[in-house]
């Protein structure tokens, strides 16, 4: 019983010398030979991680605080570009109360030869889908590239109208200005765009070698506003002409004894009939014209509303 007893005594301080020093090891690496590693009670400054979002790195800090958000992240590139593109956006973006654009197409089927098939004659130079609503959207699709405010009116006349009247197309494009206006308070400017319907030879100029439609305007006198809108006319005339000679050949005043007389311009002091080139002019060349027009009406827009 003896030498179990001695046996017993020297396993156990075998064991506890074991133990204790396994502790003390663990104890002297954990408070001496680790001072990285971070406690709860030993806060480290914020580190910058990076990450990758659709391929594209990105940098966010990570948080003091758990009850911190993280903050979302922005395409800082797509900001910086915007911003050197187009330096008056933001002016535009915060003025969106400004006066707004309606383009609208009395009559909206008016096409050209070049672009349509077994045609041969002006007068049957009409289309539903290949006309003038395509200037339209053109010319609204430059416009909304200097984030101006601008509505396009594409409506068929022939096709929504019942027992539809070529003779009456003013009186249908002016129940659409009205309609438009009820939906938006600051329509200020209208733009209601045509084709002519004579040759070539008197609707295009050349300049730097390339072919231009070349664009006239029609001012109606027999309305209050048509001093201020042969004003408006001449304004964009001016700017046509300054950045390509002849582009514009002219402003036509019409009364009701020459013409239609008012073409919906009682309905605005910035009021434009604008024919774009004639029946034989072709696509190319008339939205040539439209990249011209669109910088022209942005021009006189930003200057209107102070913001060049």
């Amino acid at each position: 019983m003896s030498n179990k007893r001695k046996y017993i005594k020297v396993f156990g301080l075998v064991f506890s010398l074991t133990f204790y020093t396994t502790i003390g090891i663990h104890i002297y690496h954990t408070k001496f030979a680790s001072p990285q590693i971070i406690t709860k009670s030993d806060p480290q400054p914020v580190q910058s991680v990076k990450v990758t979002s659709l391929g594209s790195p990105l940098t966010i800090e990570s948080s003091k605080h758990k009850s911190e958000q993280p903050i979302p992240l922005k395409n800082k590139e797509k900001t910086s570009t915007d911003a050197q593109t187009n330096p008056l956006k933001k002016k535009v973006k915060a003025k969106r109360s400004m006066p707004q654009i309606l383009i609208y197409h009395s009559h909206n089927r008016e096409s050209w030869l070049p672009e349509l098939s077994n045609v041969q004659t002006a007068n049957e130079a009409f289309d539903s889908k290949t006309n003038v609503t395509l200037l339209g959207d053109y010319l609204i699709k430059k416009m909304q590239s200097y984030d101006i405010p601008v509505f396009h009116s594409k409506k068929d006349y022939p096709s929504v109208i019942d027992s539809f009247n070529y003779a009456y197309s003013y009186t249908y494009s002016k129940n659409t200005i009205q309609q438009e206006l009820t939906m938006h308070d600051n329509i200020e400017y209208l733009i209601d765009i045509h084709r002519d319907s004579q040759g070539r030879d008197k609707t295009t100029v050349q300049h730097n070698n390339l072919n231009y439609a070349q664009v006239y305007f029609v001012v109606g006198t027999n309305n209050p506003n048509w001093e201020k809108n042969m004003k408006f006319a001449e304004r964009i005339q001016q700017g046509l002409n300054d950045k390509v000679p002849d582009l514009s050949k002219g402003i036509y005043k019409k009364d009701s004894a020459s013409g239609h007389g008012d073409y919906n311009q009682t309905l605005s002091t910035n009021s434009a009939l604008i024919e774009i080139g004639g029946v034989e002019n072709n696509l190319e060349e008339s939205y040539r014209t439209i990249t011209v027009l669109a910088e022209v009406i942005q021009e006189i827009w930003l200057e209107d509303n102070d913001l060049n």
